[in-house]
């Protein structure tokens, strides 16, 4: 079966799976066999959704399950050799992508409260190396492997036909997968970031740094008790969030970003074509399916969507 539809299929049943994964975490499942849920739904979530199924649904729907099929399906998938200089522009770029990131959550999460959304409350981190490291693993190590696999890896092989759109493609179904209108923002903004620099440098590892990097920063911030010098980074939060300087310097920090990341993107582009990794202007974009005739596509939104309007409905009981 061909890339475009065998993919399709595939991510279909990646976010079938997920949201299947999801209603058994709202009806109490883990509860009657005793699981811990949250390590539970993560580690499944990851190996197996992001992990195991798409792998093997690719290998068997679009390579027809023969060893060639294998043999191929890293590189594939994404999973070449980054040039030094490819990814040293993706560290350039990481901090300015962790600022954008998370200035688009809380942007999100203030309009979001405007409306008299209630959010809720997680419970404090336990304040132990085992935790930290724990929750490393799961937050940060995983999803930047794994989502990546199949959000840059696979919806990119899938949708490589459509050009420059599979970056846009693959930052709104990553966005979408994540079920929660909390999260669609900051998951959009960073599905553009990983995306482009996969697209550019035609790897899949820088897109899973920058993954890991977000994630990681998140993780840490909660264990300032533990380590001291977290922290700074929830005071330097506080005072650009909670002064009229710090939210001009905010302002000032996302412009450069902003631009940095744009120039960064540009002359990774600029190598890619005079290296032969992108066709000029995108050549044979122009005859890929429309997605707006995409059945799979259509599919796999509108279940992202009605995730979504779900669990906005929900904050709002």
């Amino acid at each position: 079966m061909k890339p475009r539809a065998g993919g399709g299929i595939v991510y279909f049943l990646v976010i079938v799976m997920m949201l299947l994964l999801r209603i058994s975490q709202g009806v109490g499942v883990s509860d009657a066999v005793g699981v811990d849920i949250g390590i539970w739904f993560t580690v499944f979530a990851q190996l197996f959704c992001f992990g195991a199924l798409p792998v093997v649904g690719w290998w068997l729907i679009v390579g027809g399950g023969t060893k060639d099929a294998i043999r191929t399906l890293p590189r594939t998938f994404g999973f070449v050799k980054c040039s030094k200089r490819d990814f040293a522009r993706t560290l350039v770029i990481a901090v300015p992508t962790v600022l954008l990131v998370w200035l688009a959550s809380t942007v999100w999460h203030n309009l979001l409260a405007l409306t008299g959304f209630s959010f809720g409350r997680s419970a404090p981190s336990e304040q132990t190396y085992a935790a930290l490291f724990s929750e490393l693993a799961l937050s940060a190590l995983l999803p930047g492997v794994f989502e990546e696999l199949t959000h840059r890896g696979e919806l990119m092989a899938t949708y490589r036909g459509t050009g420059v759109k599979a970056v846009f493609v693959s930052a709104l179904l990553f966005a979408l997968m994540h079920q929660n209108i909390q999260q669609l923002a900051h998951t959009f903004v960073l599905g553009l970031v990983a995306a482009y620099t996969m697209y550019a440098s035609g790897s899949v590892l820088p897109a899973m740094f920058l993954h890991f990097f977000n994630n990681f920063l998140s993780v840490i911030i909660g264990y300032g008790e533990l380590v001291p010098v977290f922290d700074v980074i929830n005071v330097a939060d506080g005072w650009l969030y909670g002064s009229v300087g710090g939210l001009a310097t905010l302002c000032v920090l996302a412009i450069l970003s902003l631009l940095l990341i744009l120039y960064v993107f540009r002359n990774m582009r600029c190598d890619a074509l005079r290296e032969g990794r992108l066709p000029v202007a995108d050549v044979g974009a122009e005859k890929a399916l429309p997605l707006s005739r995409d059945v799979a596509f259509l599919l796999v939104v509108a279940i992202g969507v009605a995730a979504m309007a779900f669990s906005l409905a929900w904050g709002y009981i």
